[in-house]
């Protein structure tokens, strides 16, 4: 039985619907932390592989979550100091969305006309650098139903000052005739190149294969889940209503801090991975 407060903090991320998947990393990593103040700050290496298994399975679709807990357990074990282990790992998962955004500068289209779904904190800070070097002409953001993301989002991108409509769902697809190209975020990332993303992402990228538009998808390289493929990945009522599975052959680029890889190169890189993963 684990600590009490740390118990309570994993039933907490078993619980929450509502978070994105960036946000659970960072919620997975605040555990990882009450767990080592818990061992007043020199946990067992088994104890603290047991937290950081048991907040994977709190959020078994969610790859960051498993992968930021087991790093810093992994890191804790070898012997290096859990304070700085804590900091490095936040320190990486802040300042990822710049460098995302960064990289899909390299391969922005110029003067785009975008469609987008739900709620990104790394599709918006691409979209506001791009908008930045006068790379954008308009968003159109679906509402993303049943919990209205989009509508947010696109409050958000109107504060950055960048044209945005706000699209309802079942229009989204037919906006790809006439946009440049289609950028969302994922949940994860898996080894087969298929990515998790909120419901509606699917029909998005049928679409901008039919209209012949590129899309691309923005993560942090720790979503990438070399655990599952599509045929294995862990379906339950919640994940099936609220998020797609998309086939990697649909994507043209999955744009991360390290580069942007086409979903053959994403099966390379997890392949061997793959082996290592318990």
């Amino acid at each position: 039985m684990l600590p009490e407060p740390v118990e309570e903090a994993i039933h907490a991320i078993a619980d929450d619907r509502t978070s994105g998947a960036s946000r659970l990393a960072r919620i997975a990593l605040d555990t990882m932390g009450l767990a080592i103040m818990e061992a007043k700050g020199r946990p067992e290496p088994n104890e603290l592989t047991e937290v950081a298994r048991r907040i994977s399975a709190a959020q078994p679709a969610m790859a960051i979550v498993h992968n930021v807990a087991h790093l810093v357990a992994r890191l804790v074990s070898e012997g290096q100091d859990p304070k700085a282990v804590l900091e490095a790992t936040r320190a990486e998962l802040d300042g990822t969305r710049s460098r995302i955004a960064r990289t899909f500068l390299k391969i922005a289209p110029p003067r785009g006309i975008v469609v987008t779904l739900s709620s990104s904190e790394t599709v918006l800070e691409a979209l506001k650098l791009a908008h930045a070097r006068s790379l954008i002409v308009r968003v159109d953001v679906l509402e993303s139903a049943p919990g209205f993301e989009g509508r947010t989002f696109a409050a958000s991108l109107t504060d950055a000052g960048i044209p945005v409509t706000v699209v309802p769902d079942p229009e989204g697809p037919a906006r790809l005739a006439t946009a440049s190209y289609a950028l969302v975020g994922a949940d994860s990332v898996l080894r087969d190149g298929s990515v998790v993303n909120k419901v509606g992402t699917q029909a998005l990228t049928v679409a901008a294969k039919d209209h012949e538009k590129p899309f691309y998808v923005a993560c942090e390289s720790l979503k990438f889940d070399a655990r599952y493929d599509s045929t294995s990945w862990p379906r339950r009522p919640d994940t099936d209503r609220l998020f797609d599975l998309t086939p990697g052959q649909l994507v043209t680029m999955v744009v991360t801090e390290r580069g942007a890889y086409t979903p053959d190169v994403i099966r390379t890189m997890l392949a061997p991975a793959r082996e290592r993963v318990r």
